[in-house]
């Protein structure tokens, strides 16, 4: 995804938000409960319509709020940083002024694993946005994934969408804890933290005037768009790696040693805040990985495919 695809994204992303679509899609239980959460009693045996209708009576964030809010690009780089790192995001209580912003678009220049949000669901497809608000009681964030734009089944409703799909909702409270790397909250905080380190900067790039016009006619603020990018792109790749092979309990001759956060004390606000502490190579890279057991699993998907 390109810088000006972030921007028509979220174009047509908040017309969607402001349309009859979106309500009709959690209507028809596109977000498992979502709706029972809000509405217990009411929900199960209600219709479409009058399932609706309750979210019309619902304090939803206004259409006018998703047009003003930020909109964050991570570059490539940045992903794949984002994805080693939020996997040991410190366990610490969720605050509000910790996010990039109080509402909020984040585009990554390319799909996040699943894995990085929920390891339960490995079969989930990438993640190419998180769309967050910071409400009342707490932070809730949806994770959309790339589809073709056109209409949908949803549990037996036909819906309207955009190129960009609702896939997730995750809520998590003020003041309580949010587990690392298993849900979007969990990378929106890595990035938010990581954008306040010294290993990368942010900037708010030229939009060339077509796609300016496309903001303005969507009501769309252009000079909200920021991107956050690393000041050395060459180690996000290494982090990832030394990620993987954590995972897989492999440790080469030569490796790079995981970067990781630490739960730093900051006296002038009597509170602890994650600081990463960047990771470095290590060993002689000449030499190749040490011999040692492989698990090979043969799948049966490819059967009589000639694969």
């Amino acid at each position: 995804m390109t810088q000006a695809d972030a921007i028509r994204h979220k174009a047509a992303l908040t017309g969607w938000l402001g349309s009859d679509q979106w309500i009709r899609y959690l209507a028809a239980d596109g977000l498992p409960e979502y709706g029972p959460s809000a509405w217990p009693d009411q929900w199960p045996s209600a219709s479409l319509k009058e399932r609706m209708a309750l979210f019309t009576t619902d304090e939803l964030i206004p259409l006018e709020a998703w047009q003003d809010a930020d909109t964050i690009y991570a570059d490539a780089a940045m992903c794949d940083m984002v994805t080693a790192a939020a996997q040991t995001f410190p366990q610490q209580r969720v605050r509000r002024e910790e996010f990039l912003a109080p509402i909020g678009f984040l585009f990554f220049a390319k799909p996040v694993p699943s894995a990085a949000f929920e390891v339960l669901l490995p079969d989930q497809p990438p993640v190419t946005a998180i769309t967050w608000a910071c409400v009342d009681d707490g932070v809730n964030a949806f994770t959309w994934i790339r589809t073709p734009a056109g209409a949908y089944d949803v549990n037996g409703v036909t819906v309207q969408v955009t190129a960009l799909f609702p896939q997730l909702a995750y809520f998590v409270p003020w003041d309580k804890p949010a587990h690392a790397g298993t849900h979007s909250v969990s990378l929106l905080r890595t990035l938010s933290a990581l954008s306040r380190q010294p290993l990368t900067r942010e900037d708010s790039p030229k939009i060339h005037q077509s796609v300016r016009a496309i903001a303005r006619n969507a009501k769309v603020r252009p000079e909200s768009f920021r991107r956050i990018a690393l000041r050395r792109p060459e180690a996000a790749a290494h982090e990832l790696a030394a990620a993987r092979a954590i995972a897989e309990g492999r440790t080469p001759a030569g490796h790079w040693v995981r970067g990781h956060w630490r739960n730093q004390y900051y006296a002038s606000v009597d509170e602890h805040r994650p600081l990463w502490i960047e990771g470095f190579p290590r060993g002689d890279f000449s030499q190749p990985a040490p011999a040692g057991e492989r698990l090979l699993v043969a799948r049966g998907d490819r059967a009589g495919t000639g694969q």
